[in-house]
């Protein structure tokens, strides 16, 4: 008993020793990480590398419930999106890891230079990432307040942004693509970058999405055009007594705001990538461009063109929805089911009727024959949702005249739908090279900025 008694007591004297170690060295690692994040915290500036190319990326670290945070900004990356909240790790080596766009970083700080150094995880060639620490940047030169517009018994939420400095009498409102799809219209994009140029901007909630009421799944082009009035009519009345109102739609919205435009006087326009044709000219032509884009079979072509035709005309019946039902199971074997959006697809036969498109339907063309102030249109090289093309030459037909002065069109150089262009290594002449890292078209911001100064909206 003595004996067993002793061995016990031993047993517990090591598993205590073993304890306090390991309490030590959790408590030295967590030492360690404060250290580091003592000098981590802060803002610092820097870039991805790769090759011989650059592409800047700021960041910011902090503490939220004592979770180690990081608010990081591509700007390339602009006025699509780029500016994402993501955690951070520091690891027993004292690593520091985080995901960036570019996938996962893995740095090394240097907490006497105030410079930290790295590569993303498993990147061939190596992109490797570099920052140094910056003093906080000054207060800021805007302020955004937050709104609600009344529109019948619809509440429109949203921010307007608006700068504090070089102020001009010019404000743009912000109108989304088709998607419900709940906007951060505090730090809309669009708000960051005009504000800089003395433009207010009035970025908000489709109904039915964030804090915006009404039903978005069961709203009409009729609907959202009024919803954009209301919101005109709310900055007409305001202090600022703005002498410019414009619009900028993107995508779908370049249909709203010409719809918009027949009840409302706007001083300018703005589409990125939005049709100048109709709903079903573009779906139509969507559909032709999606098929040689995604390399499908010929043979598709047939059943996605009843089923693009069905969407507009198919009266609710149940020969009809279970003719779509048909289509659809074809569409996966024949691999078209990724042309379609959510709401292209019925889900009973009562559904048939509120598809997106029916609830769209609208031919731009008299409004914008009818629009006699500027107009900007840009197009992606490589969209195969609003191609170039087809949509160029409809504006070229419906602005004439003197209003001819008054169009603008652009093509951004190997863009696609969101603007964006792909990551390649691209070849010049000489011999010459460089690695083209993933971006936003340049194109986007430097023509709505050239257009807005072309015509007095900025300075």
């Amino acid at each position: 008993m003595r004996i067993t008694l002793n061995v016990i007591t031993h047993g517990w004297d090591i598993i205590m020793f073993m304890g306090l170690i390991c309490f030590a060295l959790n408590a030295d690692a967590q030492s360690q990480k404060d250290k580091l994040f003592y000098v981590l915290e802060g803002h610092w500036n820097g870039a991805f590398i790769k090759d011989n190319s650059y592409q800047k990326f700021d960041i910011q670290f902090y503490k939220t419930d004592d979770l180690i945070k990081s608010l990081q900004i591509i700007e390339e990356w602009h006025p699509q999106f780029g500016e994402f909240e993501l955690p951070v790790e520091i690891d027993s080596l004292g690593q520091i890891r985080f995901n960036t766009g570019h996938g996962k970083a893995i740095m090394q700080l240097d907490t006497i230079s105030l410079e930290m150094t790295g590569q993303i995880e498993n990147s061939l060639p190596a992109m490797y990432v570099h920052f140094k620490k910056m003093a906080s940047p000054p207060s800021p030169s805007y302020e955004v307040i937050p709104i609600e517009v009344p529109n019948g018994e619809v509440i429109l939420s949203g921010h307007l942004h608006k700068p504090l400095f070089r102020k001009t009498k010019t404000a743009i409102i912000i109108v989304g693509g088709r998607g419900c799809y709940a906007g951060s219209t505090k730090y809309d994009l669009y708000g960051k970058l005009l504000r800089e140029y003395g433009v207010s901007v009035l970025s908000f909630n489709k109904r039915g999405t964030g804090k915006s009421t009404g039903n978005c799944n069961q709203a009409t082009i009729w609907d959202l055009a009024s919803d954009v009035n209301a919101l005109r009519n709310y900055l007409m009345e305001r202090d600022e007594k703005f002498e410019h109102i414009g619009l900028l739609g993107s995508s779908a919205g370049g249909w709203v705001i010409a719809k918009a435009s027949e009840a409302g006087k706007f001083d300018f326009m703005i589409s990125i990538v939005g049709p100048s044709t109709s709903v079903r000219d573009q779906q139509l032509q969507s559909m032709n461009y999606g098929l040689k884009f995604f390399k499908l079979p010929e043979n598709s072509r047939k059943d996605l063109l009843e089923y693009t035709n069905m969407m507009f005309d198919a009266k609710a019946s149940d020969n009809n929805f279970d003719r779509f039902n048909k289509l659809l199971a074809n569409s996966k074997r024949d691999e078209w089911f990724q042309l379609l959006e959510d709401t292209d697809i019925p889900n009973s036969i009562e559904g048939i009727d509120s598809l997106w498109v029916r609830r769209h339907d609208y031919d731009p063309g008299e409004s914008l024959r009818r629009f006699m102030n500027p107009f900007l249109a840009i197009y992606g090289e490589k969209d195969w949702v609003v191609p170039y093309k087809e949509n160029i030459i409809r504006l070229n037909g419906l602005f004439i005249g003197d209003q001819k002065a008054m169009l603008n069109t652009v093509v951004a150089a190997n863009a696609g739908h969101g603007t964006e262009v792909e990551e390649s290594y691209v070849e010049l002449k000489n011999d010459k090279s460089y690695w083209r890292f993933f971006r936003i078209s340049p194109q986007i911001t430097i023509e709505l900025i050239t257009f807005l100064k072309k015509y007095g909206f900025i300075e």
